[in-house]
């Protein structure tokens, strides 16, 4: 795109990147839709998004658009903080060469790479610190400052997406934790302490009850007292047999 974008044509791209943060519920996602945007509103052809390495040391890319032209680079190697990406990083700001095969940063380019025309880096910056970078190039003609303004919004707004990604990544780990606690909790609830010689159960608070009144508390069950024919002639030796015939007279049939 080489014509000069309108202020309506630079609010509708805010627009629909913003609207994509809602929309998708994974960073990776947010981050191609607005990558694509960004190509698009500033006319470059390749590019990619990547996020800084834990120790800061290097880029960890998401995605590599090369834009149909050849690239030798295996994407598994590290890609190294360094050259005009470097400076990106440290200073927050959107960056730019319109010649960047006759600079000084075409050195830290490992072979094979796709020839860069031109570049820009725009970072994703939270808390005022670059997490990650947009990475644009070859775009027919040279990149502007208003190229440089338009991947800067749209490199806030994928740090926007990134933080809440991480943010409900970092939720679901401590509703995944607080559904473990409870279900260790249910379980141990679950195991009474019981006296081997009178059989009372002790509460949660320390106190020593029959076991029917503590699952009559704890639960909508309540007891019916009897003696079973076992402890029946236990007790009633005697009588045990009149008793259960009474109490179980043979069917008549």
């Amino acid at each position: 795109m080489n014509k000069t974008l309108s202020a309506e044509e630079k609010l509708d791209a805010v627009i629909r990147a913003a609207r994509t943060i809602l929309e998708k519920h994974s960073f990776d996602q947010a981050a191609r839709v607005i990558f694509d945007q960004c190509r698009e509103m500033t006319g470059a052809v390749s590019g990619y998004v990547a996020l800084l390495s834990a120790d800061g040391q290097e880029n960890e890319v998401l995605f590599l658009e090369a834009g149909g032209m050849p690239c030798a680079v295996d994407p598994a190697l590290p890609m190294p903080i360094r050259g005009l990406r470097a400076v990106a990083y440290a200073t927050g700001k959107a960056i730019y060469d319109n010649d960047f095969m006759n600079s000084q940063w075409v050195n830290y380019m490992p072979e094979g790479h796709v020839v860069l025309k031109n570049v820009m880096f725009a970072p994703l910056n939270i808390d005022e610190k670059a997490a990650g970078i947009i990475g644009l190039a070859n775009k027919p003609s040279n990149f502007t400052d208003a190229d440089a303004e338009i991947a800067s919004v749209l490199g806030e707004l994928a740090a926007i997406a990134l933080a809440n990604s991480r943010h409900l990544d970092l939720l679901n780990e401590k509703t995944l934790s607080l559904e473990r606690a409870i279900l260790e909790i249910r379980t141990l609830r679950s195991i009474l302490p019981m006296c081997s010689h009178c059989r009372k159960v002790r509460d949660d608070k320390g106190v020593w009850s029959r076991l029917e009144a503590y699952v009559s508390t704890h639960t909508d069950t309540r007891f019916s007292h009897g003696l079973c024919p076992d402890c029946m002639r236990e007790l009633y030796p005697e009588h045990a047999d009149k008793i259960m015939e009474e109490l179980n007279p043979p069917d008549k049939d």
